[in-house]
């Protein structure tokens, strides 16, 4: 079978050559030895080298196969000890990056179960804050037992939770909470021990954009990442009819215009004191609204959805309506967005990635841009190595030809190292070990870091039918030698697998099934986490 990856580009060579002359040497060149040396028995000739040497050159012969023999004799004494000193040293290398945990080698078992997992948050101390009526909890990672339990009021909502499971694996220091009837929030900032920072109220407040019971033109608010407020004001009940024939366009936008719309803006503010960190204003425009959402009552003509959506991470506030979008950091520094589209994601050493098809910003944690990389940046879901290189499909804008290429890209954003062809990209799960896994087609592949050679193929790893369903990596996890895959979708979605591979051959080394739809797959504190349905703590 072909290799999945195809360079696209054949790589330079160079041959190593010893010098011509040596110390004290006569100056011929190894292979051009006298014919009358050649003659002698192989233990003679060895002597009259051996004579031949500089004192110097001998010294440097006997320290080397004295090095030689210690390695062999070490090698067959305990070339296990060996082993398991350097999984130690890669596994302490990577201590306290999202996605690492001490251990891979044995199956992992059940520890605990949240049966309800909406609203956590993750903490600072391997704890995960979840509410409780009128208290909120904080349970260990590790054994899910109960650190601390806090009242807070009714109806709480606290975060930074984020969007997507993975921004759960980025712990916050302090827990934002919103508490009370929606005409009278009060906001409460917990530290990661339980202690309460300081309260204060806040009036009128909605929780989403669909929260009817607050009074009109209350504006939506979400706990954010450093103890902070995502506060959107300008909502509108506007729309605009759907056109019969075809997408939205400019003259639907004049329309919802004309009905009212207003341009939303996500103000970052301090939780305790009010003070503004930062503000951008979504600019909504005609080619937007194709992704708008469309509602219909029973004999009525179809409408615009055009409610805002806010999500806040411990890194990130995004504030989006329909394909349109605007970004603030927690410290309230507002990133450009390209209008076509584009993403961001949190790297593992920190900062963020705007990426688009034609390029990528890196930014750090105030927003300042660190490098601009060519193609779209595809962050691992697990990266043990951060900051040596970005990942990056190449050919993915409007004026590209040829397939896309998986791109490894220097730090400082302007050195392409290597680039390969995928055959059916899926994303890149993590660069562990000097390996990066890559989903492509129906399995996974491993490509070397540092070349871009393909070292591994399991192309039985996922099951997938023809027309493309089947399973697929619902998360990630390392100890720095070995990388746990969870693979969702097994068994039409009741049930998913575990799989632990040795990144360095691509090989299994044990797997089990588990109940329940896979959503995510992290760590939290060193631990791993699952989410299938209900939460659950593993080890």
């Amino acid at each position: 079978m072909r290799p999945r990856f195809r360079r696209a580009e054949p790589m330079t060579t160079f041959e190593l050559v010893p010098d011509d002359e040596r110390e004290g040497g006569s100056g011929v060149a190894p292979g051009e030895e006298h014919d009358d040396l050649r003659r002698l028995p192989l233990r003679e000739r060895a002597l009259a080298r051996w004579r031949a040497l500089s004192r110097r050159g001998r010294v440097a012969v006997a320290a080397g196969a004295a090095v030689v023999v210690l390695a062999v004799a070490t090698a067959t004494v305990a070339p296990g000890l060996l082993d398991a000193r350097a999984e130690r040293l890669r596994a302490d290398a990577i201590r306290g990056l999202p996605g690492a945990v001490e251990d891979l080698s044995e199956p992992l078992a059940e520890t605990w179960e949240l049966p309800d997992g909406d609203g956590l948050v993750t903490l600072a101390g391997g704890l995960v804050l979840t509410t409780d009526g009128t208290s909120v909890a904080a349970l260990d990672a590790g054994t899910g037992d109960e650190a601390w339990r806090r009242e807070v009021g009714t109806f709480p909502t606290c975060g930074p939770r984020g969007g997507i499971t993975d921004d759960l694996a980025r712990p916050a220091d302090v827990a934002v909470c919103l508490t009370g009837n929606p005409d009278d929030r009060t906001v409460t900032v917990l530290d990661a021990g339980g202690a309460v920072v300081g309260e204060r109220s806040f009036g009128p407040a909605r929780a989403d954009a669909y929260d009817d019971g607050a009074p009109d033109g209350a504006p939506v608010v979400v706990p954010a990442g450093g103890g902070a407020l995502a506060v959107v004001d300008g909502l509108s009940d506007a729309t605009a009819p759907w056109p019969s024939d075809d997408l939205p366009d400019a003259g639907t936008l004049r329309a919802l215009r004309a009905d009212g719309w207003v341009d939303p803006t996500v103000r970052v503010e301090d939780a305790l004191t009010g003070e503004v960190r930062g503000e951008a204003t979504l600019h909504l425009r005609a080619e937007d609204l194709g992704a708008c959402g469309m509602m219909q009552d029973d004999g009525e003509a179809p409408e615009l959805m055009t409610y805002p959506s806010v999500v806040a991470s411990s890194s990130l506030v995004t504030l989006s309506v329909c394909g349109a979008a605007v970004l603030v950091t927690p410290r309230g520094t507002a990133i450009d967005v390209d209008p076509e589209g584009a993403w961001a994601r949190p790297l593992a050493d920190g900062g963020l990635v705007v990426a688009g098809e034609d390029g990528s910003t890196v930014l750090d944690d105030d927003g300042t841009v660190v490098a601009t990389v060519p193609g779209l940046v595809i962050p691992p879901l697990v990266d043990a190595e951060p900051g040596s290189s970005y990942l990056a499909l190449a050919g993915m804008g409007d004026g590209a030809t040829g397939p896309p290429r998986l791109t490894s890209i220097g730090p400082d954003g302007g050195e392409r190292w290597w680039s390969v062809v995928t055959d059916d990209f899926g994303g890149v799960l993590a660069r562990v070990d000097g390996v990066v896994v890559v989903q492509d087609g129906s399995g996974l592949v491993g490509v070397d870091a540092a070349t871009g050679d393909e070292i591994w193929d399991r192309d039985d790893l996922l099951r997938r039918s023809d027309d493309g369903s089947g399973e697929w990596v619902a998360g990630a996890v390392t100890d720095g030698t070995r990388l746990l895959v969870g693979v969702s979708g097994h068994g039409g979605g009741d049930r998913n697998r575990l799989v632990t591979l040795d990144v360095r051959d691509g090989t299994t080394l044990w797997e089990r099934e588990q109940d329940g739809y896979l959503e995510g797959l992290l760590t939290i504190g060193g631990h791993v986490v699952a989410f299938a349905g209900a939460v659950r703590g593993l080890g």
